[in-house]
């Protein structure tokens, strides 16, 4: 609007001094006086197109942190065993099964290594009828069903419970209480008939048992050894698997890569099944050296057996520990000498 005045100012004045000098009469002066009026007039009443900046959005970069991803590693889930002498049972006899949950690691306790353990750990490998024409190796693997349901009547009536091998560790390393008469069954190679005859005689006398699987065999769906299911339906029943190599190769005097094959190999198989990690190992043959035992060490496990005999166990041995061979000629006598205990 001053922009608008001025101009009108200045025609006012312009027009005045053309008639001074033009000599124009006062008359002339006075007409062109009121024509500059009026078309400063109208140019002060035309609005003029005036440009509007209108601000245009401003781009804000807002910096947002994001969080980056890190690596945590997770305890691996092992099923922790019962307190009590065996596990829980239902009903009808079979033992139920609780859901993995992780456990604390069993670190050793002041009076770790000073405790000594004695519970047999007996040592099967086929429970079932002869084949035709077995051979002498085979009749001495092979403890025939009414023998071994007259040992299990022999067990329970001396008071023997049934207990794995984590509620052992735990009892060496933490002093977990056990029963009075602790006993393990293990059954190695998890042949065909554990699943036909050993589980429901077991089942019958309220006992549970290990199987140390070589589990490429199951893998491939060997002839004589149990099915993935058949070994699922023996875990669901309250029973551990353990592992025994892959390929039931012994593992004294072999290179590092074949170690971990077979060893860590079968863990790694056997969790996969399980839904834990298994701890506990058994040399196949029963042969063993130091670069076995490192390697047991260092991917995880707990402890191994052998076929050597053996009654004590101490945080010591723990990847040593002896067991007691249970043989297809045992008689009942032979049994209970085996144990310590008179018969009949």
């Amino acid at each position: 609007m001053a922009s608008q005045n001025t101009r009108v100012i200045l025609i006012l004045l312009g027009a005045v001094i053309a008639s001074l000098f033009l000599g124009s009469t006062a008359a002339d002066a006075r007409l062109r006086l009121i024509r500059a009026v009026e078309a400063a007039a109208l140019v002060s009443l035309t609005p003029s197109h005036t440009i509007t900046l209108t601000p245009t959005p401003t781009l804000t970069a807002t910096v947002t942190r994001t969080p980056t991803a890190t690596l945590t590693l997770t305890p691996t889930s092992t099923q922790p065993p019962n307190h009590s002498a065996t596990a829980p049972r239902s009903e009808s006899g079979v033992g139920t099964t609780q859901p993995p949950s992780p456990t604390p690691w069993p670190t050793p306790d002041s009076k770790a290594r000073a405790r000594e353990i004695k519970a047999p750990i007996l040592m099967y490998h086929h429970v079932g009828p002869l084949p035709d024409e077995p051979d002498q190796i085979r009749i001495g693997l092979t403890v025939l069903p009414a023998n071994f349901g007259a040992q299990l009547k022999f067990l329970k009536q001396r008071g023997y419970e049934s207990i794995d091998f984590y509620q052992l560790y735990y009892a060496i390393t933490l002093g977990w209480a056990l029963p009075k008469k602790p006993v393990v069954f293990t059954f190695d190679d998890a042949y065909a008939d554990i699943y036909d005859y050993a589980l429901p005689i077991m089942r019958a006398y309220g006992y549970t048992g290990t199987v140390f699987v070589p589990t490429q065999f199951i893998d491939e769906g060997r002839e004589g050894y149990m099915t993935w299911d058949q070994l699922m339906e023996l875990r669901d029943a309250g029973w551990r698997l353990e592992p025994h190599t892959k390929t039931h190769t012994e593992v004294d005097g072999r290179g590092r890569d074949f170690l971990i094959y077979e060893i860590y190999g079968s863990m790694e198989t056997l969790r996969y099944h399980l839904g834990y990690q298994p701890r506990f190992f058994a040399y196949p043959a029963g042969n063993y050296n130091d670069n076995a035992i490192a390697i047991l060490k260092e991917v995880g496990y707990w402890g191994a057996v052998t076929t050597d005999s053996g009654w004590y166990h101490r945080l010591s041995n723990a990847y040593t520990w002896g067991r007691v061979r249970v043989g297809g000629r045992y008689v009942m006598q032979d049994f209970a000498n085996t144990l310590g205990e008179e018969y009949p």
